[in-house]
């Protein structure tokens, strides 16, 4: 793991005490498809939220046909904040991946990764497969589902002792292909997780729930 650049000014609000995700201030969404979807993932990304007890977290679920954004949400302690426009960061694993050397907010992670993916080799393709099949995005492995994808655990500046956690990945379903990112901000490490806060325990298994979402909801592969 290493250490994590914010562009936020600011820092200091990252900062800011975290107890439950009921005292949270700010949400915002895009919702593309059935609003009962995008309330189902909004309950996922807050359920996992509050179960590690984090200062906030997002989602960006993208067709990859068409680049559309089907849904994505932000939760965050803080008012009139937005983690898919707001946050900037830079996750080692997916700068190294996307060759990127600028910070990035969350959405442009997904639209970088969306252009890289439609060009991607053989070797890339594996590499991305493995990590889901055999290393550390392996909680996000579904039977019967071809998910692509990396993890990333960074250390904050202004807290060591907090994480970004981050999943960012595609994959297929019934004929379509999806782009997805998911971000924790500070999780804890909790009696289930061995009290491991990296990525591999938190941002993973709320990825999963969102694919599942997808899997649940055929109607989404109609787009």
């Amino acid at each position: 793991m290493k250490k994590i650049v914010f562009l936020i000014v600011s820092l200091f609000l990252m900062g800011c005490s975290h107890k439950n995700i009921a005292n949270n201030k700010s949400f915002a969404e895009i919702c593309n498809t059935e609003e009962a979807i995008c309330k189902k993932n909004y309950g996922v990304l807050s359920e996992e939220i509050e179960k590690f007890n984090a200062a906030g977290g997002a989602f960006i679920l993208v067709n990859l046909k068409n680049n559309e954004v089907l849904n994505s949400a932000s939760i965050s302690i803080l008012e009139s904040f937005d983690y898919n426009r707001d946050y900037s960061y830079t996750p080692n694993n997916v700068m190294k991946l996307l060759k990127k050397e600028r910070l990035a907010t969350t959405q442009q992670f997904i639209e970088d990764y969306t252009a890289f993916i439609k060009s991607a080799g053989k070797k890339e393709l594996e590499e991305l497969r493995g990590n889901v099949t055999n290393r550390a995005a392996k909680k996000i492995n579904i039977e019967g589902i071809s998910i692509y994808g990396l993890t990333a655990t960074d250390y904050k500046l202004d807290n060591p002792d907090d994480v970004v956690t981050t999943f960012l990945g595609h994959f297929s379903y019934q004929g379509q292909e999806y782009a997805l990112i998911t971000f924790l901000d500070a999780p804890k490490g909790i009696k289930s997780t061995y009290n491991f806060n990296s990525s591999g325990w938190n941002a993973t298994e709320l990825a999963r729930k969102i694919v599942e979402s997808v899997v649940l909801n055929a109607n989404l592969a109609k787009r």
